[in-house]
């Protein structure tokens, strides 16, 4: 992965990402996030389906870190390799709120209710493989539990939601993760990493160095 400034903008606002109105909300609600950008390699099944899904509608997600204590409400998707957990995410809908789309995620991936606590990331990545290149934001957010036990209500997309303790995403999922090599799960580890850090837990996501990005506040 090569990480730092990147030579292309920001994707552009376009039906399906939120403007600069709802951002700006989130901020105002939740905080300032730390803004970082990335490059990431993927495999070129990785980008069809990123294409397939998203087409020129969407170039965005909302991830959701819910916690109860070090616990983490985590989902496994039907297509995830064994042993691979992370956190819900989707798009925002037409006219919703970034924290309201986080909860939703959480409620609909997840089974359980939750309330968005900070705005912590803002992530701006390029993704390419040869010459194709396809930009996308991540909007990491960080909620605190208030009820229910993880078991997903959209179960076509989850297979099974569960509470991973911090420690053992450190120690047991982020390794397969980073040894699966798919790109799409190095950008995942680069990301929780970062958003552990500026939480204030020790060890980011897998125990790896701590890399050097380029990041700011917009």
């Amino acid at each position: 992965m090569r990480v730092g400034p990147s030579s292309d903008p920001a994707p552009a606002d376009c039906a399906g990402d939120p403007g600069a109105d709802r951002l700006a909300e989130a901020e105002a609600r939740h905080g300032t996030p730390r803004v970082v950008r990335l490059e990431q390699e993927v495999r070129a099944w990785e980008l069809d389906l990123i294409e397939k899904v998203c087409a020129d509608r969407r170039h965005h997600d909302v991830t959701v870190f819910a916690f109860r204590g070090l616990d983490l409400a985590l989902v496994h998707k039907p297509s995830d390799p064994p042993g691979v957990w992370w956190a819900p995410a989707g798009g925002v809908a037409l006219g919703e709120q970034l924290w309201e789309a986080a909860e939703r995620e959480a409620h609909e991936e997840a089974g359980v209710s939750v309330r968005v606590s900070r705005y912590v990331l803002r992530v701006h990545a390029l993704f390419w493989c040869g010459a194709r290149r396809r930009p996308w934001t991540s909007h990491v957010m960080a909620a605190d539990w208030c009820s229910g036990e993880p078991a997903p209500v959209d179960t076509r997309e989850i297979e099974v939601a569960s509470w991973v303790a911090y420690d053992r995403f450190r120690a047991e999922v982020a390794p397969r993760m980073r040894a699966v090599g798919w790109g799409r799960l190095a950008y995942r580890l680069q990301m929780a990493e970062i958003f552990f850090d500026e939480l204030g837990l020790s060890g980011g996501a897998g125990g790896s160095p701590r890399i050097q990005c380029s990041d700011r506040r917009e």
